[in-house]
């Protein structure tokens, strides 16, 4: 903008100049305001889809968990004495019941002071408790880990039980100052479990047994053992899998003639909670991208300028912009070939399936009327009756993956579905509703267009508008000397008269 004096005010020509120059500039910014209106559009444009985006995503989460074995496929375990072992079920532990017996605990290893060990008046070091000094080596071995810790006469035993349990050997120390006691365990279980501080200085050794009076006899520690259908097994823990089978064994029981007995089932209602999550799901996703579909469009309804922004209440700005941005995504081609996409997926048996739980319909999954855009309903006696008949018939139907599309389960081939849409949509509109953090998407593309346009045609209207007041301004400079000139003339004819 040019630094050239403005007149603005009523001149010698009488004309309000900045209204003049108002109204001429508003015919000039008719391109910029159209331009303005279309970065609007694709601005909201982009927010929408954005917002489409979200929800896609958040039920392809929905969907994948509805390919997993664990969803469709959910058992239930119970054992006959909870005392004895408790136990859960995998989904793929096969629907049997097993015979426990359990004949040893697993364990680790304990080391623990045979009597009080402070010696001396005060515990603020070792050297004080103890009468040690210097340095030495202690080094713990643990099944396959091994580490050596420095003792230091200037550490308290509160450090040295910290230097152990940080050592890695997998051995935890504890001193219980109350009893004068140091104790000494395995962070694990079972025979490659142990405690052997062979390895260790002979002053080391002397401070084990003379101050700590801990045996420093390399131990190990013990396998649970227990017999599974009559087969006799032995396992590192006492909580250990099997077929799928999660044991936690807790203590010793049972016998060859009443041995603890593990159910495993098929877990009905879980299953039916599950379906019911994801079609609950399914209908709310696909409700929201209908609304997007069907939202009324208003054409004459353009995004409101500064200047018509200015001439409104903010409760007619408000009315008009909800009509502006209404239907931004009306009849879009992504979102209709994903509602399609979907509707086909639950539609469409599973070929290669046999039995005859192959489609949704015949576990009890339907449509409403057509009117509904394809919402899904559940029968849910229909349901547990499948699965009573085929316990797998769900796990079958949603999570087969097949060679072909019509042979993969419903949450299969749905889950691609979701994936192209969401492709499409990222090339159309990226994942964010601003363009920051976007520069491939057509959208942020056409943005930053009418952005970079916008800015050269503001640029050129600022140059048109300073040009009008240089020439106002020009014309009531021109008109004072002419009025100056009249008067003079004036007043010399009246002279000469006279």
């Amino acid at each position: 903008m040019s630094s050239t004096s403005r007149v603005t005010n009523l001149g010698v020509s009488g004309m309000d100049i900045d209204q003049t120059v108002k109204d001429l500039m508003a015919a000039k910014r008719v391109p910029y305001d159209k331009m303005y209106q279309k970065k609007t559009t694709a601005e909201w444009k982009k927010a929408g889809y954005n917002a489409m985006y979200t929800a896609i995503s958040d039920f392809r989460t929905t969907v994948f968990n509805n390919k997993l074995q664990a969803t469709l496929a959910p058992k239930n375990a119970s054992s006959s004495d909870d005392a004895i072992a408790t136990v859960t079920a995998n989904a793929d532990a096969a629907n049997v019941s097993h015979d426990l017996v359990v004949t040893q605990l697993a364990s680790g290893v304990k080391k623990t002071s045979s009597a009080a060990i402070t010696t001396g008046s005060s515990k603020t070091t070792l050297a004080d408790q103890f009468g040690i000094g210097g340095s030495f080596d202690i080094k713990l071995t643990n099944g396959a880990n091994s580490a050596t810790v420095t003792v230091n006469g200037t550490d308290s035993i509160y450090d040295l039980v910290q230097n152990i349990n940080n050592s890695g050997a997998g051995v935890t120390a504890n001193y219980d100052a109350t009893l004068d006691r140091f104790f000494m365990s395995t962070t694990n279980t079972g025979s490659d479990s142990g405690i052997s501080f062979a390895g260790s200085s002979t002053e080391g050794t002397t401070f084990l047994q003379n101050n700590l009076k801990i045996d420093t006899t390399a131990v190990s520690g013990k396998n649970a053992k227990f017999s599974l259908d009559g087969v006799e097994l032995e396992q590192q823990s006492n909580n250990f899998t099997i077929s799928g089978v999660n044991y936690k064994l807790k203590m010793v029981g049972g016998s060859s003639t009443e041995p603890v007995n593990v159910a495993v089932s098929a877990d009905v209602d879980k299953t039916v909670e599950n379906v019911k999550a994801f079609v609950e799901s399914y209908n709310t996703m696909l409700a929201t991208v209908n609304k997007a579909l069907q939202e009324t469009r208003y054409k004459s309804y353009t995004p409101l300028t500064t200047a018509q922004r200015a001439e409104m209440t903010e409760t007619e700005a408000k009315q008009w912009d909800e009509k502006a941005k209404s239907g931004m995504l009306y009849n879009d081609s992504i979102l209709r070939s994903l509602v399609n996409g979907v509707r086909d997926d639950v539609a469409s048996p599973v070929s290669g399936l046999a039995g005859k739980y192959t489609s949704m319909a015949s576990i009890g999954i339907t449509t409403g009327s057509y009117t509904e855009g394809g919402k899904l309903y559940i029968d849910e006696t229909k349901l547990r009756a499948a699965l009573t008949a085929d316990p797998n018939a769900v796990n079958k139907l949603f999570g087969t993956d097949g060679d072909t599309d019509s042979q993969d389960g419903i949450a299969v081939r749905m889950y691609d579905t979701l994936k192209t849409a969401m492709d499409n949509i990222v090339s159309e509109a990226g994942v964010t509703a601003g363009v920051s953090d976007d520069t491939k998407s057509n959208l942020a593309k056409q943005i930053s267009q009418y952005t970079k346009e916008m800015k050269s045609l503001n640029e050129r209207l600022e140059d048109i508008e300073d040009r009008y007041y240089d020439q106002f301004s020009a014309m009531e400079t021109a008109l004072t000397k002419l009025s100056s000139q009249s008067s003079w003339l004036s007043s010399m004819l009246g002279s000469s008269s006279s």
